[in-house]
């Protein structure tokens, strides 16, 4: 296999691996704050806070392993995470109202993001070429 295809399967398979688990961080958290009877609203968006962290911290130490200054990346970071947020509620929109069920709108709008968001992780987020020299 060509050294550029297998660097390229690794990357993904590490993106994948750490997105999954800050999935999981966010769902456990959401689960065991509401068992404690926090309001799931909030439990959810504790959950969510907790798997962004831990995701922004994986991708850039582990899927990329970025030597980008935590000041640049982290910005590119939350504005890829508010991009991929809205792809999802838009793509969601539109596969809901062109008939697909909950889960499968869901399932589909999940895919198209995880797509782009390791596009905009490699091509922006940790994107080392672009870096502007900070003082």
């Amino acid at each position: 296999m060509p050294k550029a295809r297998h660097f390229f399967q690794r990357r993904l398979a590490r993106f994948l691996a750490a997105g999954g688990l800050a999935t999981l961080l966010h769902w456990l958290m959401m689960g065991l704050l509401v068992q404690a009877g926090l309001d799931p609203r909030l439990a959810t968006a504790t959950g969510a806070t907790a798997g962004l962290v831990f995701n922004y911290v994986a991708q850039h130490q582990y899927a990329f392993a970025s030597n980008l200054p935590h000041r640049v990346a982290m910005p590119r970071y939350l504005a890829a995470a508010s991009l991929g947020w809205t792809l999802n509620l838009f793509s969601f929109s539109v596969l809901s109202l062109a008939g697909l069920k909950v889960l499968s709108a869901q399932f589909l709008a999940t895919a198209l993001v995880t797509v782009a968001n390791y596009f905009f992780a490699k091509r922006f987020v940790f994107h080392e070429k672009t870096t502007l020299k900070l003082p």
